[in-house]
């Protein structure tokens, strides 16, 4: 149950809460079928290859406004995860309401961190858990947020965590979590920063810089992220110790209805462990809504991400899909 908590207070969070006449149903089906080829170690060693169906992100959801005259909107969004692979069960994504206005956007609800939204830009591949030199969250619950208006590309976003089921793991202060960022976005051209802490028995820290630039034909991107031992061992309950640092970098070449995409990512702990991750990617696109997709990782980092009875020490994933959006 700890472990829950602390999940569930590990970020603060705010997405762009843009404001829509009418209420819009919306969703995505991601499937994909993957083949995993994993070398394993510690209580348990050997190899793992096997084929599966697998789901990725699928969704369905509903947001909308309503104009409340003088400049201001109330929002909100109810959105749910479904497992498109094999049940079909719903899990909790985001589920928020909020002021909006010339003062910026006001939010309270689960949705997702401004860390993710600000830092994690190398998070371009279709094919679940290709992904893995990100160090920070992507949604909480629990959650007020503040975005402000955009001043000529420049924003920033506020959001803090209040748990009061946690406050036996996080300390009694009016805030279990806080988490700012700083972004800006003009043309082709896109920076974030951002840094969440706890604060309480429990604590922890991170920050991350990212940035991405679209030159038409192609983009880059890149980031780099630095977290405490805390917050590694607390929150991503990891096999490392020690301040841990990440960095990735990525890429996308832009062909009419194709973009191939590569990534680069690696994990330095200061304990002295550290790993690498690459992926490729091909896409198609027969519209704006369906597209098709073929995708391959090499991964040292699975190993040190998730403490257990054993641990991936690298591995190889290959998974072709087929995405719609709606």
């Amino acid at each position: 149950m700890k472990k829950l908590l602390t999940l569930a207070v590990a970020a603060a969070f705010a997405a762009p809460l843009a404001a829509s006449a009418n209420p819009t149903v919306y969703g995505r089906v991601n499937v994909n079928l993957v083949h995993q080829d994993m070398d394993y170690m510690g209580d348990v060693s050997g190899d793992a290859e096997a084929w599966n169906v697998e789901n990725n992100a699928s969704r369905v959801g509903v947001k909308g406004s309503e104009d409340l005259g003088n400049g201001l909107a109330a929002v909100y969004q109810f959105e749910f995860g479904v497992d498109a692979s094999d049940s079909g069960d719903l899990s909790g994504r985001l589920a928020y309401a909020g002021i909006t206005g010339g003062f910026g956007t006001f939010a309270m609800g689960r949705q997702w961190t401004p860390y993710y939204g600000s830092v994690d830009k190398i998070d371009i591949m279709q094919v679940g858990g290709m992904n893995d030199a990100y160090l920070g969250l992507t949604r909480v619950g629990n959650a007020v947020a503040y975005v402000t208006p955009n001043f000529n590309g420049l924003s920033g976003k506020l959001a803090l965590v209040i748990d009061n089921g946690g406050a036996e793991d996080v300390g009694e202060d009016f805030a279990d979590w806080w988490n700012a960022s700083v972004d800006y976005d003009n043309g082709p051209l896109s920076v974030g920063l951002s840094y969440l802490a706890a604060q309480g028995d429990v604590d922890g820290s991170l920050w991350g810089l990212a940035a991405k630039y679209n030159f038409g034909m192609f983009a880059l991107v890149g980031q780099v992220e630095r977290a405490d031992e805390d917050y590694i061992s607390n929150v991503i309950n990891s096999d490392l110790s020690g301040d841990t640092t990440a960095y990735a970098l990525g890429g996308e070449l832009y062909l009419g209805n194709n973009t191939l995409r590569a990534t680069y990512g690696h994990v330095d702990s200061d304990d002295g462990d550290d790993g690498s991750t690459w992926t490729l990617g091909a896409e198609h696109n027969f519209s704006k809504r369906t597209r098709i997709f073929a995708e391959y990782e090499d991964s040292e980092l699975n190993r040190m991400k998730h403490s257990g009875h054993y641990h991936e020490s690298d591995g190889q994933r290959f998974g072709v899909g087929i995405r719609h959006d709606f």
